[in-house]
């Protein structure tokens, strides 16, 4: 075989190696693209299911919050109110971009200052205790339903 013919095989050869390494280099670029979305629908997973975890835990504080009420135990009314408080007033900043229903823990944070204020001195506790547990029973009704949203959610496929 000449020079000039394996100048020519060369090149062809050399050429077809280029355009397979495109092809693989676009490919592989694809399949990168489906990962990093996979990738983003796992962690929005975990992080739905880790706030459902926590929703279900302050429904249970908003639960010993009403027993606390209903049972006149200002001193622990008191400390669930500012547990419960501090918790999702930390926590409301960063909900809000992950759920939807970032507007209704607004509403418990409302209702919970609202508590709170009454928590403030056991003389207006006693006369504002119907109210009290009217709102602590809203409280833990509507975390119930959002920690419930929140599971349905984490449980889609």
């Amino acid at each position: 075989m000449s020079a000039a013919a394996w100048g020519w095989l060369l090149a062809i050869v050399g050429t077809l190696a280029s355009v397979a390494g495109v092809v693989f280099s676009w490919l592989a670029w694809i399949e990168a693209g489906k990962a990093k979305v996979a990738a983003r629908e796992a962690a929005n997973a975990v992080r739905i299911r880790n706030l459902a975890h926590d929703f279900t835990g302050w429904a249970v504080d908003a639960r010993d919050l009403l027993k606390a009420v209903r049972e006149s135990e200002f001193g622990s009314a008191q400390g669930a109110a500012i547990r419960l408080l501090g918790a999702l007033s930390h926590s409301k900043g960063w909900l809000t971009g992950l759920i939807p229903e970032a507007s209704a823990v607004e509403e418990v944070v409302r209702l919970l200052n609202l508590v709170n204020t009454y928590l403030a001195d056991r003389s207006v506790f006693e006369d504002k205790q119907a109210g009290l547990a009217e709102d602590c029973q809203s409280i833990y009704r509507r975390l119930n339903e959002l920690a419930g949203a929140l599971h349905a959610k984490a449980e889609k496929p």
